[in-house]
């Protein structure tokens, strides 16, 4: 069955407006860094000055299946590690708390009655492998990894550039108001990469979210943060390490 990525993307703001909750919070960072071919390694930290013109996909090499299980990554006291796309995130470390893998089920289980996919297909082609709030607050501060296949993946930004327009539809008939989506770049640990930042308002406050996609064979790790500010939710990306 041929896929796109609108589905993964409507899933993500599904499962942040339903765990976010209406208040606000701050996160804590670390440093990150994963391979990219969009910028040279450096030892210093790069600043927005030194980001090319067409960011692309991260990508990691690493895959040997055509399997979703093969991509999944494992949780271990509350410490995400993901060989095939080398991330892992330490939840304590960053005061974050890992929701329960039977709430991230029961999560998705209402997005896929919600989308019309059948389980059949969710199954084969969409995980959420992590969903993580921060401690050190009271709402909306989130990161997750979702595990997609892609039938059709993008590469570059102007690739993704032409489902933003889509993608905008898409969050408002979830009934999200005051929607903006744009395609855009972020850094991962001073590399640059494809990213998508979106923002909506609900009363007197505004979730801001950054994704980047890391693509290995047919599939992407999809790594979504959102807190209040689009500073912060670089930050959260930034509580993402590599294991090598």
């Amino acid at each position: 069955m041929k896929k796109n990525i609108f589905i993964p993307l409507l899933f993500l703001t599904v499962m942040m407006t339903a765990c976010g909750g209406g208040n606000k919070t701050e996160t804590t960072a670390e440093s990150t860094q994963v391979e990219s071919s969009a910028v040279e390694t450096s030892t210093e930290v790069p600043t927005t000055e030194v980001l090319t013109t067409q960011a692309e996909v991260l990508k990691e090499e690493t895959h040997v299946e055509d399997d979703i299980q093969y991509y999944r990554g494992r949780k271990e006291d509350s410490v995400y590690t993901n060989e095939v796309f080398n991330i892992k995130f330490d939840a304590p470390a960053n005061n974050y708390k890992m929701e329960s893998r039977d709430n991230i089920a029961q999560m998705r289980d209402i997005f896929i009655k919600q989308s019309g996919m059948s389980q059949e297909a969710a199954d084969e082609s969409i995980y959420m492998d992590v969903y993580a709030t921060s401690e050190n607050g009271t709402g909306v501060s989130n990161v997750n990894v979702v595990i997609e296949k892609m039938g059709t993946p993008f590469e570059t930004e102007t690739e993704l550039e032409a489902v933003v327009a889509k993608l905008q539809e898409q969050y408002k008939a979830a009934g999200m108001v005051n929607v903006s989506v744009e395609s855009a770049k972020a850094m991962f640990n001073g590399k640059e990469t494809i990213a998508m930042s979106a923002t909506d308002t609900t009363g007197d406050y505004t979730v801001y979210r950054k994704q980047i996609y890391i693509k290995s064979g047919n599939f992407m790790a999809i790594i979504t943060a959102s807190s209040i500010s689009e500073e912060k939710a670089q930050k959260a990306l930034d509580t993402f390490t590599t294991l090598k």
